[in-house]
């Protein structure tokens, strides 16, 4: 495989070079190796899924039309999750060794078809799940690791992640925007609960799990990172990792402060939305 440290950010042209070597892995131990590996070799195969999932809103962005720089930046995120795959891989590696590893992912992500709605409805919504709430999620998720990131690699890392993840997350919300401008929300106000549940349900009804068991995963190709697996601890999150107790405070965050606030900016009706935070108990 290419060295990560060669491939080239999307984001803004910038190149990173990241240094894996000097990763200060042990100070974690090899409990903490293996949890922090453990998350960031999940995050590889979520941003595999991604790839899929990013391929799929490009192909329905072009059939149904939309402004150019939508669709620019849309099919670029494809491209940019396969080099995210490729980072999050190279930091397992790096966490767990080589032969811990798969050389690579296959599959593509179970994404909801939304039977009975239209095409205009149907790209609206997977663009909305996708971008505004699973890729903004993403970068609150990011931005929270990377305040508590001391480690200089893995600080790079993060911050190669994140760069682009900004933007994947914005061009929902771009893209939201000019649906509003039209007056073309469709059903989306009645197809939000279903959409908050399946990304927010996974950490924030989550029960309480013993040390060392698996975390639950999503198939649906966003780039969220999952539950961690142990407690919250000052020395795995300095080397980019949030405990469950923190993983979970960003999602309520992210979900009161960010995307609930942005769907009302834009007119969409929040009744039913606002009923499931409630229900439960996310608020």
């Amino acid at each position: 495989m290419t060295d990560v440290a060669r491939f080239e950010s999307t984001g803004g042209g910038a190149r990173r070079t990241i240094a894996w070597d000097a990763l200060d892995a042990g100070r974690l131990g090899d409990a903490g190796r293996r949890a922090v590996g453990a998350t960031w070799l999940e995050r590889t195969r979520q941003e595999h899924l991604a790839v899929g999932a990013f391929s799929l809103l490009a192909r329905e962005l072009a059939a149904a039309g939309c402004d150019p720089v939508v669709l620019a930046l849309v099919t670029r995120a494809a491209c940019d999750e396969v080099r995210h795959a490729a980072i999050c891989r190279r930091f397992a590696v790096a966490l767990l060794g080589e032969g811990a590893v798969p050389g690579g992912f296959r599959g593509l992500p179970k994404v909801p078809m939304h039977a009975g709605a239209s095409a205009g409805d149907r790209v609206l919504f997977h663009v909305v799940e996708m971008c505004c709430m699973s890729e903004t999620l993403t970068g609150v998720y990011f931005t929270e690791m990377l305040a508590r990131t001391t480690d200089p690699v893995a600080r790079e890392a993060v911050e190669s992640l994140l760069e682009d993840e900004i933007d994947h997350g914005r061009v929902g919300w771009a893209y939201l925007a000019g649906r509003a401008r039209d007056g073309a929300l469709g059903g989306l106000a009645a197809a939000l609960p279903a959409m908050l549940a399946r990304t927010f349900a996974p950490v924030l009804d989550a029960k309480p799990r013993r040390r060392g068991a698996a975390a639950p995963t999503r198939d649906d190709g966003a780039s969220a990172p999952g539950r961690p697996h142990d407690a919250d601890d000052p020395c795995l999150e300095a080397c980019a990792y949030l405990g469950p107790r923190a993983g979970a405070d960003v999602y309520r965050r992210a979900l009161r402060d960010v995307i609930l606030p942005g769907f009302e900016a834009l007119g969409v009706d929040l009744a039913a939305a606002r009923a499931l935070v409630r229900d439960r108990g996310w608020a």
